[in-house]
């Protein structure tokens, strides 16, 4: 689903009804941000995905794209810190929305 924000309220403006189970794919999501960026070619777009959009592959095609975005992930995602090994998100002292 593709939502415009308007007077601090998410507004769906876009869907597509997947005949399948369970979550979309990589193509899958690649495919209805195509179908509909080039609407907000003069808007200013954040696209925020939810556990479900939780790919490397995703955020590096984005990244690619020149899109902003926030991908959210689950507490238990491990990460590679820059000088040292893995952990999970929840021993990195974050907070819901930073």
């Amino acid at each position: 689903m593709i939502s415009i924000i308007y007077n601090k309220r998410s507004i769906p403006v876009y869907f597509e009804l997947l005949s399948k189970l369970g979550s979309s794919n990589f193509s899958e999501q690649t495919k209805i941000i195509s179908n509909i960026i080039e609407l907000f070619d003069s808007y200013q777009v954040i696209i925020l995905g939810d556990r479900e959009f939780c790919s490397v592959k995703l955020a590096k095609w984005l990244d690619t794209q020149g899109f902003t975005f926030c991908l959210r992930l689950k507490k238990s995602a491990q990460i590679q810190l820059k000088d040292s090994g893995w952990t999970s998100l929840e021993n990195c002292g974050l907070k819901p929305g930073t």
